[in-house]
């Protein structure tokens, strides 16, 4: 409040004539509030024109404090336990609740109990779930999706196999191995298949033990699901969401296995697999599939069957030729095409592989360096990469 006005408030409430209209119409200040202050000051003194809180005194619809601590506690178990901790996991988790029947309170309430407890940390980058791009398989067993992730035991590092079904999100198998091939992809398969039956498909990254196509070759992985008739089918190079499902399966799986002590032998690494999917499959509401548990939706849709026939092998249009990358980081595949592949493999040998559609695949010392459409209506084939950045530094000859 303006001072003119607190000394015009003042001043009345001392018995002065003052013309409050002309006062008030000046600084923008109502009759109504003039006067109220005119009260507070005769009640309270100078005091009474501090401002105060419109805060209410009463909230007859705030959430009890009982279910605000159920609310904290349920999340402290579930972050304890290395399970999603989020509202709508929570609300789930409390909906199974018998002393809270019927007072179970919405996500966005659980999220504004959350915030007011200081436990939700802002994330203004994270990208909105408006801006993803889905797809689903249409019924369980229709493809799996499959990779491996690398992991620390007290004997050293081992690598996990992972299956999962795109439809229902059930985890079909998750395995630790030794070493990621593609017979220990084909055993772990053959673990799940007596659980769940054999998929239609399976769907994997380029890795080499789950294909071999980008090389110029089959890998055994992909032999015998073409005999089982299994269609096998991977994402294109370096895009990671095509196997999104699998992806965020074993960052799920990782966040709960940090919570567990390092497993001491492979074994015991795998009785916490095992008891992880338990938990997955059974006792852990998916987001992703409208807040039910995966082994629900599995049983809700019948399971789609592989061929009855082993499937044709692929016929790949180019084998396999090999070239010397030479000073400038470029190789020329015949005279009508010079690729690019930088400088830093200088002197090595580039695998190169051309397929009946013009897509060329470049391995240079066992690692997928380049994989792109050819322009035929150029010569030169160039990397992509912005020029003026850092120089690349030469690789040591294998």
């Amino acid at each position: 409040m303006p001072m003119r006005v607190q000394a015009a408030v003042v001043a009345v409430a001392a018995g002065e004539r003052v013309n409050v209209s002309e006062v008030c119409r000046q600084a923008g200040v109502s009759r109504q509030c003039f006067y109220e202050h005119v009260r507070r000051v005769r009640v309270e003194g100078v005091e009474g024109l501090q401002p105060r809180s419109r805060r209410p005194h009463r909230f007859p619809r705030q959430t009890a404090s009982t279910v605000e601590d159920a609310i904290v506690l349920r999340r402290k178990e579930l972050q304890d336990a290395g399970l999603d901790h989020g509202a709508t996991t929570i609300q789930w988790h409390l909906g199974r609740d018998e002393s809270l029947r019927g007072r179970v309170p919405s996500v966005a309430t659980i999220h504004r109990v959350l915030v007011r407890r200081g436990l939700v940390l802002p994330q203004p980058e994270k990208r909105p779930k408006s801006s993803w791009r889905r797809f689903e398989a249409p019924a369980p067993n229709e493809w799996w999706q499959t990779d491996y992730f690398d992991w620390v035991i007290a004997t050293g590092s081992v690598k996990v196999f992972n299956f999962v079904d795109d439809h229902s999100r059930v985890a079909v198998r998750s395995r630790a191995v030794l070493e990621a091939t593609a017979d220990e992809a084909w055993a772990t398969l053959c673990q799940a298949a007596p659980v769940w039956g054999l998929p239609a498909g399976v769907l994997s990254d380029n890795g080499l033990c789950f294909s071999g196509k980008l090389r110029g070759f089959e890998v055994h992985f992909e032999t015998k699901l073409r005999e089982a008739g299994v269609r096998p089918f991977t994402g294109r190079p370096y895009h990671p969401q095509t196997t999104g499902k699998v992806e965020r399966f074993q960052q799920t799986l990782k966040k709960w296995l940090r919570r567990l002590p390092l497993a001491a032998t492979i074994d015991v690494l795998q009785a916490q697999l095992d008891e992880f999917c338990r938990i997955y499959n059974h006792e852990r509401p998916h987001q992703g599939i409208g807040r039910v548990t995966p082994i629900s939706r599995w049983q809700a849709s019948p399971r789609s069957t592989p061929a009855s026939a082993p499937l044709p092998a692929p016929v790949f249009a180019c084998g396999a030729k090999t070239f010397k990358v030479n000073e400038n980081g470029v190789f020329r595949v015949d005279p009508d095409f010079v690729i690019h592949v930088g400088a830093c493999w200088h002197g090595m040998d580039a695998i190169v592989v051309i397929d009946a559609s013009d897509w060329v695949t470049v391995i240079i010392n066992g690692e997928l360096v380049r994989h792109f459409k050819l322009d035929r209506s150029r010569r030169y084939q160039p990397s992509g990469q912005r020029p003026g950045g850092p120089r690349q530094p030469r690789r040591l000859r294998s």
